[in-house]
């Protein structure tokens, strides 16, 4: 008998039936603790953002100090990210994503500030980069990335709070091998929560 009424469920019945179950059989804390985490995460430099200062330079030129924060960069160029050209082989590589021209055999030295409130706990640097990058937080190397290609999130660092200022200074020196270029990047921080 079971197996005739089983017969005339609509499809969509059972199949609703089916997920309930599994989801009622999943542990409540596992849907939650992602989402509580997320909550504290702040975007301070988004992908895309304006302001940049950059200067392209040849692969082997020195750029001595460009990362430090007393840096004058005030006769370089200011642009928006992604830097890159509309042509390669990077999904990015197209007018829609490529905001200003970073040209194919050459370097880019790019610096943004970035203001850090006090109650953050650590900052993630994290992007795009075709091909390889040296990343700088006030003034200290803190990531060296040879993704070879567009990699998303081949940039990906965490600095602890000890290195943090309230106004900051990421610095980054891109270099392309050749086809297409592209960089793109953004900054949060996880905000420190009140004590229970």
């Amino acid at each position: 008998m079971f197996k005739k009424l089983l017969r005339f469920l609509p499809i969509g019945l059972a199949a609703g039936s089916l997920l309930a179950s599994v989801a009622l059989s999943a542990p409540a804390s596992a849907s939650a603790s992602p989402a509580r985490t997320r909550q504290n995460v702040v975007t301070v430099l988004g992908y895309n953002s304006t302001d940049w200062k950059y200067l392209q330079v040849p692969p082997a030129d020195n750029a001595p100090l460009f990362y430090a924060p007393n840096f004058d960069d005030s006769g370089w160029s200011t642009g928006q990210e992604g830097f890159g050209t509309t042509n390669g082989i990077c999904a990015w590589n197209n007018s829609t994503n490529v905001k200003t021209s970073w040209a194919v055999n050459t370097d880019i030295l790019v610096r943004h500030w970035v203001h850090i409130p006090r109650d953050a706990r650590l900052v993630r640097i994290q992007g795009t980069i075709d091909n390889d990058a040296q990343v700088y937080f006030n003034g200290r190397l803190v990531q060296t990335v040879k993704s070879g290609g567009c990699a998303a999130g081949a940039i990906n660092v965490v600095v602890p709070a000890r290195a943090m200022e309230r106004c900051n200074l990421l610095a980054i020196r891109g270099h392309d091998y050749g086809v297409g270029t592209y960089l793109n990047v953004e900054v949060s921080y996880i905000r420190r929560t009140p004590s229970a």
